[in-house]
């Protein structure tokens, strides 16, 4: 019998077949990286010694290649920075730490300066700078400057806290850095730091910071009755260029130098770490390889690159110099009143200063923030959102694509409903400019990191940081959207609890639900070192993802600590932390999460 179809027909059936191949190829969106990267992220040695792991190393590095030790063969050492790859007019203007300075600037700055602290503080023999100023946006530039500048016989030393002032400043050498020959001070120090060093009987001279007027003339004539050699910031342009200058010309520096030593607290006992130029340039390279290579930040791209990492910390420096050699503008997020232990912090408040439009500084392209500025983050847009009428429809569509592994800010949601939510929360500060989030610290719980890629439609990068290291020592990769999912939005659930979730989560060794930090940085060689490391690898039946230890890293970028206790192991350095391997190389952190109240 023969069959025949109209035209009708043939229509329909083209139709469906239209429907089926889009439905099957074009209707679910090509994910940002390939599944099976996500599936291996580091590289694991094939041999082990007894009680610890392989050595893993990110899958990008593989074992055997050489480590990065440098952003570029130009910058050897850190003031090499300054002529970083300037794309714009040298004579352009941008804002480091809210100040606006021109490439030309900056160089003829950071020139002078050790000129003008060899000339107010003569010194025959190697002393260091010691820096004591509070971790504020008004008074880290002098930091930065001070940082960039520093030479080989005048290394830096950065102190996170008066507390620790007593032991930088002592004559003897179990501190393990050159005898103090300035102290970096803001001016409200003045008073007790003055008093500090005569009682020591300190030799050391005294810089003070934030008195442009120099209303402390009288205590400082004071001090110099007693032998205190006391100026004011102001004075280095003074002498720098004055005739006296011309003879005075600074050690040039080499990529072996030290370039300067961090204080920081662990377990109530305080470390001294060595910082050498290429620790930092290492660092440099580690932390500009987390980014695509066109997402990092760029002069080409009027980026702003704002960050709540303080700069008495290596990492928080090496943000800082990472922008300022890429040519963006740099800010710093936090209380803006020069005050060490300030009594309440409102972390939405710090954001919301971002974007304040009457100062008419630029709003942040990329935010490297801390755990509580994620969290007053999260909670301000998604108390927007859930009183949006069309959120349960825009969470559906927005969860598939993320399910897929694809993000964007361009789809028809996100004009109907995300782009105003962001641009009414906080001032704009999550609004269309920005275009990269870095989480420096603890992984957030499965549910806040699914809500952060829902309100943010940006992927959230988690950069685990160490005291220890210039550059992250595990990173997650840049467009890493795995997450439980996002339909608790929709429900009435405080996604900031990690006593009990879903079942796609992971579990730390402490039996709480938590997502990874991502493998090894890119120049970081991370093991696991403990006693059931051993029974992981014996026991057949035993899954590899439960093997767990102490957190040993080794690379270009871990630094040295100077103490006796603190002595490096073939360069291994344990940071003070455990932490659980996944079978695709990925670690968690197994400590507490912070619990946040904002």
């Amino acid at each position: 019998m023969d069959i025949e179809i109209d035209n009708l027909t043939v229509i329909l059936l083209l139709l469906l077949a239209t429907l089926a191949i889009y439905h099957r190829f074009f209707s679910t969106p090509q994910p940002l990286v390939h599944p099976l990267l996500l599936g291996k992220q580091s590289d694991i040695s094939t041999v082990r010694k007894s009680g610890e792991t392989g050595i893993y190393r990110s899958w990008a590095t593989g074992q055997g290649a050489p480590l990065t030790v440098r952003p570029a063969n130009s910058v050897k050492v850190v003031s090499d920075i300054v002529t970083g790859p300037k794309i714009t007019d040298p004579k352009k203007e941008r804002y480091i730490l809210d100040v606006p300075i021109t490439d030309e600037g900056l160089t003829e700055i950071t020139r002078l300066i050790p000129i003008g602290l060899s000339l107010l503080f003569p010194s025959t023999e190697i002393t260091s700078t010691v820096i004591l100023l509070p971790p504020s946006p008004s008074t880290s530039l002098p930091l930065l400057l001070l940082s960039i500048a520093s030479t080989a016989n005048r290394p830096v030393v950065i102190l996170p806290s008066p507390r620790l002032l007593s032991s930088a400043i002592s004559e003897q050498v179990q501190n393990g850095h050159p005898a103090a020959g300035v102290v970096v001070i803001h001016v409200a120090l003045l008073e007790g730091v003055l008093e500090q060093l005569y009682e020591n009987k300190s030799s050391a001279g005294v810089l003070v910071i934030g008195d442009p007027e120099k209303s402390s003339d009288g205590l400082i004539d004071l001090a110099k009755n007693k032998g205190i050699n006391v100026r004011y910031w102001e004075e280095i342009w003074e002498v720098a260029e004055s005739p006296a200058a011309e003879n005075c010309k600074p050690k040039q520096n080499v990529y072996s130098d030290v370039h300067s030593y961090y204080y920081s607290t662990q377990n109530n006992q305080t470390v001294t770490t060595k910082v050498t130029h290429i620790n930092v340039t290492a660092g440099i390279a580690s932390l500009l390889s987390l980014f695509p290579a066109d997402k990092r930040p760029s002069a080409a791209l009027h980026d702003t690159v704002a960050s709540a990492v303080p700069l008495t910390t290596p990492l928080g420096m090496t943000i800082a110099l990472s922008t300022v050699w890429t040519g963006a503008s740099f800010r710093l997020i936090g209380n803006h009143e020069p005050t060490w232990d300030p009594e309440e912090v409102d972390h939405a408040a710090e954001l919301e200063v971002l974007a304040d439009k009457e100062k008419g500084l630029p709003k942040p392209t990329i935010l490297f923030i801390s755990p509580k500025h994620h969290h007053a983050l999260l909670n301000r847009l998604q108390y927007t959102y859930t009183s949006h009428p069309f959120a349960s429809l825009a969470a559906r569509h927005k969860g598939h694509s993320i399910r897929a592994g694809h993000i964007d800010r361009d789809s028809l949601w996100d004009r109907v409903l995300w782009s105003g939510m962001r641009e009414n929360v906080l001032g704009g500060i999550a609004g269309q400019r920005l275009r990269g989030v870095i989480l420096v610290g603890d992984a957030p719980p499965p549910d806040a990191l699914a809500s952060s890629h829902l309100l943010l439609s940006l992927p959230l990068t988690r950069l685990h940081p160490s005291a220890y290291s210039t550059g992250p020592v595990f990173v997650t990769h840049f467009y890493d959207l795995q997450s439980p999912g996002v339909g608790h939005l929709l429900k009435e659930v405080d996604m900031w609890d990690t006593s009990a979730g879903t079942a796609t989560g992971h579990h730390g060794v402490n039996g709480k639900e938590k997502v990874h930090s991502g493998p090894p940085a890119s120049n970081v060689e991370v093991l696991l070192r403990g006693d059931h490391v051993n029974a992981a690898y014996e026991d057949e039946g035993e899954d590899a993802r439960a093997i767990h230890g102490q957190i040993w890293i080794r690379g270009p970028s871990v630094l040295e600590m100077v103490d006796i206790k603190g002595k490096n192991e073939d360069g291994w350095v344990d940071i003070g932390e455990q932490a659980k391997v996944q079978t695709n190389g990925t670690f968690i952190i197994d400590h507490p999460q912070i619990k946040v109240n904002a």
